[in-house]
């Protein structure tokens, strides 16, 4: 299962890069606005994610920043195994 869980941080970490560049050098065609949407929509859906698991990270001891940064960036991904532990 952890190889699962690196899979998809991987998968991740390579759209991110991919709408981080498409938002300097928008792709050609339809794929700029498709990056764009998915990824706006992923910022949102992770930022409710976060706001919706607070209380359960802090009484686990991730409340910071960076732990903030992780679900932005994997979600779920981040947070489930550190309440599964």
């Amino acid at each position: 299962m952890n190889k699962v869980i690196a899979f998809n941080k991987l998968l991740l970490l390579g759209f991110w890069l991919v709408f981080t560049v498409n938002i300097f050098m928008p792709l050609a065609g339809a794929a700029d606005q498709w990056v764009m949407l998915i990824g706006l929509a992923m910022l949102i859906v992770h930022l409710i994610e976060f706001f919706v698991m607070r209380k359960r990270l802090q009484s686990h001891g991730h409340s910071g920043l960076m732990n903030f940064a992780w679900v932005m960036l994997f979600g779920l991904f981040y947070w489930k195994p550190l309440l599964r532990d």
